[in-house]
């Protein structure tokens, strides 16, 4: 965790959101997310962290979620916690069926309904990669343009912010009906998101403290996103 904080502050970044993926009593992906067991020590580390480096930046603590409306409570509980929750819909079916799998217009749809639940939930401060349906996905298809739709509308309506998301960029470009974007941030998605009146604020999604170095592709991003005319914000109101 102290890698990360090191990384950041070099990076001259003013404040710096931990927000791993949240561990689930009845499921563990070594691949993805802790071990529920392991809950106390991120949070004992995170929150000592913060003391430690209190004179050189602001750290908050948080968790990641995959948003299934029967877990409310246990999300409540969670973010007595910490200082927040974003949202980053990974699974379809928690831990068992993946959206970075291939995805179908019926999967689209149903990935969108669980991250407008999560909006207006009430609980999140930002939907983490909103495009990331793509991944799996090689066609933009009228399914696509419906998420993206819907998305959007609730961002705009409950006022969360969407994230154009960095380590999307890792995997690439391909070519969607022609044409060329990363699978994830999504310029379609994004082209759609530019007739709503949102915020959208550029993370580095550091699954690595190295991606927190990158500071020219930040501001490379943000001209991008703002050429298309969407309010790019610097930090979470937490």
């Amino acid at each position: 965790d102290e890698q990360y904080v090191l990384a950041a502050i070099e990076a001259g970044l003013d404040e710096l959101g931990f927000s791993d993926h949240m561990p689930y009593p009845d499921a563990y992906n070594p691949g993805d997310r802790m071990a529920y067991d392991q809950l106390n020590d991120y949070i004992e580390s995170i929150n000592f962290l913060k003391d430690k480096y209190k004179d050189k930046i602001k750290i908050y603590l948080g968790f990641e979620l995959e948003f299934y409306p029967e877990r409310i409570k246990y999300y409540e509980e969670m973010l007595d916690k910490v200082d927040y929750l974003i949202c980053g819909q990974h699974y379809k079916i928690l831990d068992v069926y993946g959206y970075d799998w291939y995805t179908s217009d019926e999967d689209v749809l149903v990935y969108a309904s669980q991250v407008v639940g999560a909006i207006e939930s009430g609980l999140v401060k930002m939907i983490a990669h909103p495009s990331y349906f793509m991944l799996g996905r090689k066609t933009w298809s009228e399914a696509c343009s419906e998420a993206a739709h819907l998305i959007c509308k609730a961002a705009e309506m409950y006022k969360v912010p969407l994230e154009i998301n960095l380590k999307g960029t890792k995997y690439g470009k391909s070519t969607y009906n022609g044409i060329e974007s990363y699978r994830y941030p999504n310029l379609m998605f994004w082209q759609i998101a530019s007739h709503y009146k949102i915020d959208a604020i550029v993370s580095a999604d550091a699954h690595a403290p190295i991606y927190l170095m990158e500071m020219d592709f930040f501001q490379t991003m943000e001209k991008d996103f703002k050429d298309l005319g969407i309010n790019i914000i610097d930090h979470l109101e937490i």
